[in-house]
């Protein structure tokens, strides 16, 4: 059997260019994921393009102004003004869905977000212009951003990077939150009807969101009374609570010792119940 050298070098130049212009894709795409991964700057997370502005206005004139008012300025509602408000509540309550409400007077639950991606960046950008437009030059608090996780248990000293680590996110989460979304972010009820909501499915902006913003009925937790550090950790131990390692054997939901006691006395009667019919059988 022979083999035409001629044809095998045409369809190595044949595969030479895809095979090049693959590399070239794979590297562009490194150097992309290397840049993107950092932590976004403020410009990236609140826009300021008059474009967005605009189409923010239009859509806050369609399905906001009926109870915020033209302007946010607050309507004849409960609804509160938004004119200082700030681009973290906005981002917040769009993109968990619990905005917008059918009766303003109810608790804002979390819901599939009723406006996409590009929509919520919009009215974002418009709610954050809002101090400019009426006049008011009171700003609320920007979108945070969050310090990176320490790669080991312990932070190096020096730390350039002022990264957090989940052992400080676990003991301000015990401190300040813990006692209402329970010590593994299963959430629970308050007094009043209130519902606090689970922390499983928020993520790392939405719960650094919501301590700067204080969705009612949590307080606001501003930079006096929450460093930027202690914000960051617990943002990260909040995500570490989405898949918990259980040392313990099964989660049970992550209910705590209500949950594992009551499974522990059903199954501890049973097998007391299943022994002592085995015994009286025998007697």
């Amino acid at each position: 059997m022979t083999v035409d050298v001629t044809s095998v070098r045409r369809s190595h130049r044949l595969l030479a260019g895809p095979l090049a212009l693959i590399a070239l894709a794979l590297v562009a795409g490194s150097v992309l994921f290397a840049t993107g991964g950092v932590a976004h700057g403020q410009s990236d997370l609140v826009s300021t393009n008059p474009a967005d502005i605009t189409a923010g206005e239009l859509l806050f004139q369609a399905h906001c102004q009926s109870c915020h008012g033209y302007e946010g300025e607050g309507g004849q509602t409960s609804a509160p003004a938004l004119t200082d408000v700030g681009a973290a509540a906005a981002d917040f309550y769009l993109s968990t869905g619990r905005m917008p409400l059918n009766n303003p007077g109810n608790e804002a639950l979390r819901h599939h977000p009723y406006f996409n991606t590009v929509e919520i960046r919009q009215l974002v950008a418009y709610v954050n212009a809002l101090p400019e437009i009426t006049g008011t030059n009171v700003y609320g608090p920007t979108i945070p951003t969050v310090a990176p996780l320490c790669t080991t248990d312990t932070p190096p000293n020096p730390n350039p990077t002022g990264c957090v680590t989940l052992s400080e996110g676990q003991r301000a989460y015990s401190l300040n939150c813990a006692q209402c979304h329970q010590a593994a972010g299963s959430g629970g009820m308050l007094s009043k009807g209130n519902v606090v909501p689970t922390l499983h499915n928020a993520n790392i902006t939405q719960v650094a969101e919501a301590m700067r913003v204080g969705p009612k009925p949590m307080p606001v937790f501003s930079p006096s009374d929450m460093s930027y550090q202690q914000m960051s950790a617990i943002a990260h131990y909040v995500q570490y609570l989405h898949r918990p390692a259980n040392p313990g054997g099964l989660p049970i939901s992550h209910f705590g010792p209500v949950s594992e006691g009551f499974i522990g006395v059903i199954l501890g009667f049973g097998v007391l119940w299943f022994a002592t019919r085995m015994i009286g059988n025998r007697g």
